[in-house]
């Protein structure tokens, strides 16, 4: 039997006294050191040569998971999903593969298969380092999600502007301030929450989500001061397929300390349907609230059930400075500033433990801090198994499943193949491809454990280089 085998260096020097020995076996040892590419050192410039690589081998899956790499930082995403779907063919449960079809489907501008993708991921309970950009990432693709939307909205207003609104939906404006107290202003935000979260729990009302709208509001680019025309929310409405838009404005007065203001537009005619009105000592803000909802409910209406009376009189919090850093929050995380908006949050749960709200946001906005400090493909770096360990999912980690392809390639016919089998600190190479750990009777391991390199690696590689990744032993049986 006959082989071409070329070696590099100390293997090299070791084949002629191996021959003069008469050994029965030659010893192919293959090594890939610490130094080696990184797994995100793929550029667009690489797309020719691995092109020229995937033609060679269609179905290898560490070739097209490179490739879908590069187009993916080349943006030719129809291109990265595609060699992606070989990848995922073969090994379904591959962590980093399905990492970065999700960022492929996002620059798709295909959300809902993204949040999918993500979802799934989170699933498997990756560490918490890699749940966090995972969750993260699900609150930026919600916030590209909206402002596509608004985009789109806009872009068919004629079209939408003769649809007839869903029947019994509503969007809340943020409130607008009439006052000089700049510590005041962030309560635009709150104000309008606290009355999304009551009318919420009106079973046959349909609320528009706060961050939609707001969304819309950036994308139409309006001034504060047009916030509270009957104009602009009936517009707002007819984007959004609200039949009706609540608007509303606060401001200090010289007898009551504050004073609320709503009212309730009909999108389809921009006429008023309702108005609220409540002033009190701003200590009470809250029950002007409420006494603002149940008028504006009220006239328009709607008859509330006992218990949707008894829902509405509760209030997520009673603490004004609490609530104030509440508001302050989501005025920080409407202008994308997750950092200032976690803060916020933290702070208001410091200050009323019992919440719920301003904590949900916290753990929301900073993982979204997370996500949003660190490159998009952070995630599926993470999700990447360290060097000769398994992935997430277990399947062969690139380079491992690399090696085990040139090996079985290279198999005279006529014997049994060679697979590789991923361990937590060995690589053991399997006859039939049988698993196990520690190998069965008949299994060749020659693995290295970590923190015992191998010299060889050290002569071929450099001192700076050795990490042993695998060690491939091929027996020859002499007649």
């Amino acid at each position: 039997m006959v082989f071409d085998l070329v070696l590099s260096g100390a293997a090299r020097a070791m084949a002629p006294r191996l021959a003069r020995a008469g050994c029965c076996a030659v010893l192919l040892i293959a090594v890939a050191c610490g130094g080696g590419t990184p797994a995100g050192d793929v550029a667009p410039a690489d797309v020719a040569t691995l092109e020229a690589q995937r033609d060679q081998s269609p179905n290898d899956p560490a070739i097209n998971l490179r490739l879908a790499r590069a187009y993916y930082a080349a943006q030719r995403y129809s291109d990265a999903r595609a060699a992606l779907a070989t990848v995922l063919t073969q090994q379904p449960q591959h962590a980093q593969a399905q990492a970065y079809l999700g960022l492929t489907y996002e620059g798709l501008e295909h959300f809902d298969s993204a949040r999918t993708v993500y979802t799934r991921l989170l699933e498997t309970n990756p560490q918490a380092d890699v749940a966090r950009l995972l969750r993260g990432r699900l609150q930026l693709l919600a916030r590209k999600e909206m402002q596509f939307a608004a985009r789109l909205a806009i872009a068919r207003e004629s079209l939408l502007t003769a649809t007839p609104p869903e029947a019994n939906t509503i969007a809340v404006m943020p409130f607008r301030y009439m006052g000089a107290d700049s510590t005041l202003r962030p309560l635009e935000r709150g104000l309008a929450a606290l009355v999304i979260t009551d009318l919420a729990k009106v079973q046959r009302l349909r609320l528009v989500e706060r961050e939609r709208l707001q969304a819309l509001l950036d994308e139409l680019e309006l001034a504060a001061s047009t916030r509270a025309d009957p104009a602009t929310g009936a517009r707002s409405g007819r984007l959004l397929r609200a039949a009706q838009v609540v608007q509303g404005q606060f401001q200090d007065v010289p007898t009551a300390n504050f004073r609320v203001d709503a009212s309730v537009v009909r999108a389809s005619d921009a006429a008023i349907a309702a108005t609220g009105s409540d002033a009190d000592q701003l200590r009470a803000l809250f029950d002007i609230e409420k006494r603002v909802v149940f008028q504006l409910l009220d006239r328009l209406g709607i008859t509330l059930t006992p218990a949707e009376r008894t829902a509405l009189a509760e209030s997520p919090t009673r603490d004004l400075q609490a609530f104030l850093l509440y508001s302050r929050g989501l005025e920080a995380q409407d202008r994308g500033d997750f950092a200032a908006a976690a803060q916020a949050f933290r702070a208001a749960v410091q200050q009323d433990p019992g919440f719920t709200a301003a904590a949900e946001q916290a753990d929301a906005t900073a993982a979204a801090e997370a996500a949003s400090a660190a490159p998009p493909v952070q995630v599926a770096t993470a999700l990447a198994a360290p060097a000769g360990g398994p992935g997430p999912s277990g399947a062969m980690t690139t380079t491992t499943a690399t090696l085990a392809t040139a090996i079985n390639t290279a198999v005279p016919s006529g014997t049994s193949t060679i697979d590789a089998v991923p361990t937590t600190t060995d690589i053991v190479l399997v006859g039939g491809g049988t698993t196990g750990n520690p190998p069965p009777p008949g299994t060749i391991d020659v693995g290295s454990p970590s923190g015992n390199p191998n010299p060889v690696c050290q002569v071929a590689c450099g001192p700076q280089n050795v990490a042993l990744i695998g060690t491939i032993i091929i027996i020859v049986r002499r007649p």
